[in-house]
C-alpha cells in the first residue's frame, strides 16, 4: 500500500504545484482579482466537470484492475480500447455544452462584477483543453490499474513542467495575465495527452492501444458506463453543493473570494495524500477482488483509514500553525490574508473526520458497488452542505468553510455501518 502510495502521492503533488505556480503569479504578479477569477466561481464550476471526469477513469480504472487481477488479459485490452472511445466522445460533448454554458453558470453564481470577464476566458480554454485531460488521465488510470505506480509520475511531471514553463512565459514575462494562464493549462494538457498516446501505441504491455483500433465494444462500454456513471455523480455530489458555498463567498466580494482562491490552493495540498490513498486503495483492492481474495480487500480499507489518521494529524497542524504564512505566499493585502488563515483553521482540525469516508469509497468502487456511495453522498454530502448553506445564516465569509466538516461526520457515520454490512465482503 505505501510503495504504491508514494508515485501516486508524488503525481497529485506535480500537479498541485503547477496550481500553486498559478496561484502565486495571479496573486502576486497580476493581482488579487486575477486569482479571484481563477479560484473562485471558474474553479468550482471545472471542479464539478473534472469529478465526471475522475469518476468515469475511476470505473476504467476498476475494469483493468479487475480484469488484470483475474489475469483476463482480452478484457484488459479491451477496457483499454473502450476507456480512450469514452474520454474523446463524452469529453467532446461535454467541452461543447460548458463552453456554451459559462457565461450562465458565472451569473447564476453572482461572480463579482470585476471577476467575470476574466473567469469567463478561464472557463472556456480550460473546456476547449477537456478532450486532451481526459485522454491523458485515462492513460494514468490504465497504467496504474495494471500496477505500474511509477510511470503515470513521468507523464505528470511532463504536464506539470510544460504548465510551469509556459506559466511563467505567457502570465509572467509575456504579462497575459488569465489568459497567459489558460493558454499554459490547454498548452499542458495537449502535450501530455499526445505523449499518452505515443507511448499506448509503441508499447508491448498488455495495454497496448492504437488510433487504428479506435472504437467501442457494447459489453464493455456499457459495463464502464453502468460503474462510471454513478462514480461521476457520486464525485460531482461533492462538487456541486461547494458551488452553493462558493456563490455565499462570492457575496461577501472580491477580497472573501482571493482569500478562499488561496485557502482552496493550500487545502488542496492535503488533498494530494487524500487522493493518493484512495488511488492505491482503488487499485489494490480492486485487483485482489477480482482476485477473490475478500480478506485482503477489508484489509485494505483498514491500512487506508490507518494512513489517512497520520496524513490528517500531520497536515492539520502545518496548516493550523503555519496557515498564515502559506496564506502570505499568494496573497499580498493583510485583510485577505487574514480571512484565508481563519478558513484554514477550520478545515486544519477536520481533515482526520473523513479518513472512514475516503477508504470506503474506494473499497466501494473496487467491488463495483456505484450505486451505495451515490446514495450515500446523495445524503450526507449534498444534503448537509446544501441546508446549511441555505439555512444556517453566514455572517462571515469563514462560516460557509464549516458546511465541509459537517457534512464529513455524517458522511462517515453512514460509510462506517454500510461498511460492515457490504455482502461482497462476508467472507
Amino acid at each position: 500500500m505505501i510503495l504504491f502510495f508514494f508515485p501516486a502521492f508524488l503525481g497529485y503533488m506535480l500537479q498541485q504545484i503547477y496550481g500553486i505556480v498559478d496561484s502565486v503569479i495571479l496573486g502576486k504578479v497580476v493581482g488579487k482579482a486575477a486569482l479571484a477569477s481563477v479560484g473562485g466561481s471558474a474553479t468550482a464550476i471545472i471542479n464539478i466537470i473534472l469529478n465526471l471526469v475522475s469518476g468515469i477513469t475511476a470505473a476504467i480504472t476498476v475494469k483493468v484492475a479487475q480484469n488484470y487481477g483475474r489475469a483476463d488479459m482480452e478484457k484488459v485490452q479491451n477496457s483499454v480500447k473502450n476507456g480512450f472511445f469514452i474520454s474523446v466522445i463524452l469529453g467532446g460533448i461535454v467541452s461543447i455544452i460548458m463552453i456554451l454554458l459559462s457565461p450562465s453558470l458565472l451569473e447564476l453564481m453572482n461572480e463579482p462584477s470585476d471577476t467575470i470577464k476574466n473567469s469567463l476566458i478561464y472557463l472556456r480554454i480550460y473546456f476547449i483543453s477537456l478532450v486532451p485531460y481526459f485522454i491523458y488521465q485515462t492513460g494514468v488510470s490504465i497504467i496504474r490499474a495494471s500496477g505500474d505506480s511509477k510511470r503515470p509520475v513521468y507523464f505528470i511531471l511532463l504536464t506539470a513542467v510544460v504548465k510551469i514553463v509556459f506559466d511563467i512565459l505567457l502570465a509572467g514575462v509575456f504579462k497575459l495575465g488569465v489568459l497567459g494562464t489558460s493558454l499554459a493549462t490547454l498548452l499542458a494538457h495537449l502535450v501530455c495527452a499526445i505523449v499518452v498516446l505515443i507511448i499506448f501505441n509503441y508499447t508491448s504491455d498488455v495495454y497496448h492501444f492504437s488510433l487504428k483500433k479506435f472504437g467501442y465494444d457494447l459489453e464493455i462500454l456499457r459495463d464502464i458506463l453502468y460503474i462510471g456513471i454513478p462514480f461521476s455523480i457520486q464525485s460531482m455530489l461533492f462538487a456541486i453543493p461547494n458551488t452553493f458555498i462558493q456563490q455565499k463567498i462570492n457575496s461577501f466580494g472580491t477580497d472573501a473570494v482571493a482569500a478562499y482562491s488561496a485557502y482552496s490552493t493550500i487545502d488542496g495540498m492535503f488533498w494530494c495524500y487524500a487522493n493518493a490513498l484512495g488511488t492505491a486503495a482503488l487499485t489494490i483492492a480492486g485487483q485482489n477482488y477480482g482476485h477473490g481474495n475478500i480478506k485482503r480487500v477489508k484489509n485494505t480499507a483498514y491500512v487506508t483509514v490507518c494512513l489517512f489518521i497520520i496524513g490528517s494529524i500531520f497536515y492539520g497542524l502545518i496548516f493550523y500553525n503555519f496557515g498564515s504564512t502559506l496564506a502570505s505566499f499568494f496573497l499580498t493585502d493583510l485583510n485577505t490574508i487574514d480571512i484565508a488563515y481563519r478558513m484554514i483553521k477550520v478545515i486544519a482540525c477536520s481533515y482526520i473526520i473523513y479518513g472512514i469516508v475516503e477508504s470506503v469509497s474506494a473499497i466501494c468502487k473496487a467491488i463495483g458497488n456505484a450505486k451505495a456511495i451515490l446514495i450515500i453522498a446523495l445524503i450526507t454530502i449534498c444534503f448537509v452542505r446544501i441546508i446549511y448553506i441555505l439555512f444556517v445564516p453566514q455572517i462571515t465569509p469563514v462560516y460557509p468553510i464549516f458546511a465541509y466538516p459537517l457534512s464529513w461526520i455524517f458522511a462517515s457515520l453512514v460509510s462506517a455501518i454500510y461498511f460492515f454490512n457490504i455482502k461482497k465482503l462476508k467472507q
